[in-house]
């Protein structure tokens, strides 16, 4: 069906483009226009079409297309990046299929915000824990990043909060309302250099055992001091949201809304009032300074703390974790005759300590204490790179970093008293990328990179408590080539990859619902991603500025060597990760401030098993957004804005459990939904 629709849709460029140059007014459409954007990859902090990396890039220009609830819809219009959230404030985050190890939240893949390390020297990222106005776009670079920034074979994301213009202060109000409880506000204040955005959002949510609270203030800062730019990041939040758990085909059939049954031998999400509880606070800062014309240094520092606690079906859990870390750079450019150079080192250094502690689940209620147990995580990398332009169109990368991790554990109770390490160390892995631009609108592009991925903490010390010392490292390598344009009125990307991987980490789950990993040997990932703009009429002078755009990926992930007991799943394909995914947008901004955004999904079927025996069912999703920005006078400004979502699907999960115990793959959401919003502002110049 999307084949067919993407057809359609193209086969009407002329004949709207045609529409636009001759039916259009001349007078002048109020817009701002965007300038440039940069892509700060591999610290390169070049444009697109110079860049060796291959990006995916979330603006205010794509948030804006949909709903202003959560970026999960944004993300997933990027191609190769998946974002699931299987019950509202459960956020699972995937580059080029990573979710096939991570039960919730996210593995595989590092953050940074506002370069400050929001990763965890675990592995951990608490996604969750920030309101959706907190950050304003992310940079999502594909493939292997251990080359610049340590462990991680998925990718690296880059999130940066920043004003929406430095040159004025603003106080800004917002609120929303929407189906299912949802309710949303939003409070901004910018004065100067400083900036605090508080935002609180709840909802009931669709399934029974899925409510969700959650508050969260973030301050940034911006100034010089001495000769250099120091940046601070502070947040806090606190978070709720109820697990409703996975039910099987025959309950989703019976009533999707349904939360875990109870069983006669383990009690089911309601009774024992699965939750997640989390009390997340950071603090960093990012000191830049310009030490000649040629070199640069920057030092970025963060503390974090988190108070945790699950209440799950089988057990009780607790967490009290702290974490410290930095990242330091030096960068120096250069030019030697008709060469650029830019050469980057540094060092990554990050700390936690986890006390955990596990009850018995009483009702929600904490009982006998089963485990008490502590985890200390340390983590380094060192890195160097050197970039190079060569004949002013031709950019050469090289770069390698060194990674060492270790994992000390102490268990407490139940006796007798046990002590252990598990340590990976002396890991190199290296990235090699070139970028050759043709006629000023087109560049080559090709990289073959190494990466690796320790298991994180909760994978070598999983809810149900113990140590997974057996866990190994995956190790990958990752081919890649793509083709770009970008003119005026046209952006288009295309890239093929081939990643071999070693070691895949992938989950299991027991009777009770507990999750444990295990290595599953090799695994071969073969993709094509693309993504396609055309601004079919971009003049700032007509009464419309009108884009259309399509994304997608297509993928064939299969086990290259893989034994589960007696049974070869070599060459079966990889379970949760669709073969295709397909997005089709039309954006259009008209006069007086009115916007209109329309989008369509298709998502093919995808196997829930590592024996390819179960299936889902393919979806089409349909969304909408209208929004009216109006300026009234030189300091009062408003937005009011509706969103709807529908979907069309026999079974529809905006995340499954794979290969789930009992058959409970299924995490229902809802097809329809609904919201609507409002915003009021007043700015006045600094």
């Amino acid at each position: 069906m999307s084949r067919y629709l993407l057809i359609s849709i193209f086969s009407c460029l002329p004949i709207l483009q045609s529409f636009a140059q001759t039916a259009l007014p001349s007078d002048t459409l109020t817009a701002k226009q965007l300038d440039e954007i940069t892509v700060n990859a591999f610290e390169s902090r070049t444009n697109r079409l110079s860049t060796t990396a291959t990006v995916g890039l979330l603006t205010a220009k794509s948030i804006e297309r949909f709903s202003s609830t959560t970026w999960t819809n944004a993300v997933n219009a990027i191609p190769g990046v998946r974002m699931e959230e299987r019950s509202p404030g459960s956020y699972r985050f995937s580059v080029r299929g990573s979710l096939i190890r991570s039960p919730f939240g996210i593995r595989n893949v590092k953050f940074y915000w506002n370069g400050i390390p929001f990763t965890d020297a675990g592995g951990n990222t608490p996604l969750n824990s920030l309101d959706f106005g907190a950050v304003q776009s992310m940079e999502v670079i594909k493939g292997p990043g251990s080359s610049l920034y340590g462990a991680g074979t998925g990718g690296v994301v880059l999130m940066q909060s920043r004003t929406d213009n430095p040159s004025m202060n603003r106080v800004e109000q917002s609120v929303g309302y929407g189906k299912y409880g949802f309710q949303s506000r939003s409070t901004t204040l910018q004065v100067g250099d400083i900036s605090v955005q508080y935002g609180h959002q709840e909802q009931d949510g669709y399934r029974k055992q899925s409510g969700m609270v959650r508050d969260a203030i973030r301050f940034t800062s911006n100034s010089k001091v001495g000769k250099g730019t120091l940046s601070l990041l502070g947040m806090y939040s606190d978070l709720m949201y109820q697990t409703p758990g996975g039910i099987t085909l025959a309950q989703y059939r019976t009533d999707p809304k349904l939360a875990r049954q109870s069983s006669p031998t383990v009690p089911g999400s309601e009774a024992q009032h699965a939750a997640i509880y989390s009390k997340f606070a950071l603090l960093g800062g990012n000191y830049s300074i310009n030490l000649n014309d040629n070199w640069t240094q920057s030092t970025a520092l963060y503390l974090t703390t988190n108070d945790f606690a699950n209440p799950f079906i089988s057990n009780y859990e607790k967490r009290d974790e702290q974490g410290m870390g930095g990242r330091n750079i030096w960068q120096n450019t250069s030019q030697i005759g008709n060469v650029k150079t830019n050469w980057t080192t540094g060092f990554e250094w990050q700390y936690s300590k986890s006390a955990q502690r596990n009850y018995d689940n009483n009702g929600g209620v904490p009982g006998k204490q089963q485990t008490v147990e502590d985890v200390r995580t340390s983590a380094l990398t060192a890195f160097t790179q050197l970039e190079a332009v060569l004949f002013s169109d031709l950019t050469v990368t090289a770069g390698v970093s060194y990674n060492t991790s270790k994992y000390k554990y102490e268990r407490f109770f139940v006796l007798p008293y046990s002590k252990e390490q598990r340590t990976f160390d002396g890991i190199f892995v290296p990235r090699f990328a070139l970028n050759k631009i043709i006629a000023k609108t087109w560049a080559v592009t090709a990289s073959y990179s190494s990466g690796f991925s320790p298991p994180t903490l909760q994978e070598v010390r999983p809810s149900a408590g113990g140590f997974h010392r057996d866990l190994e490292a995956e190790r990958g390598m990752n081919t890649e080539i793509g083709i770009r344009k970008i003119s005026n009125r046209i952006t288009a990307e295309i890239n093929a990859y081939h990643f071999g991987l070693k070691q895949t980490i992938v989950r299991r789950t027991n009777e009770a619902g507990s999750e444990y990993f295990i290595n599953a040997g090799k695994t071969k990932q073969i993709g094509l991603e693309w993504n396609l703009g055309y601004d079919l009429v971009a003049n700032p002078k007509s009464a419309i500025l009108l884009r259309i755009w399509d994304s997608g990926t297509y993928t064939k992930y299969t086990y290259d060597n893989y034994q589960s007991g007696d049974v070869n799943l070599s060459g079966k394909l990889i379970p949760g990760i669709p073969r295709l995914i397909q997005t089709t947008g039309l954006d259009a901004k008209f006069r007086y401030g009115l916007s209109l955004y329309a989008t369509y999904q298709h998502g093919s079927t995808l196997y829930l098993d590592d024996a390819n025996t179960i299936k889902n069912t393919p979806y089409n999703q349909f969304t909408a957004r209208a929004a009216w920005k109006k300026s009234w006078g030189n300091h009062f400004y408003s937005e009011v804005s509706a969103s709807a979502e529908k979907v069309n699907a026999a079974i529809y999960s905006l995340g499954y459990d794979l290969n789930a115990f009992g058959g409970r793959y299924y995490n229902a959401a809802p097809k329809n939904n609904l919201w609507a919003g409002v915003k009021v502002g007043w700015e006045w110049k600094k």
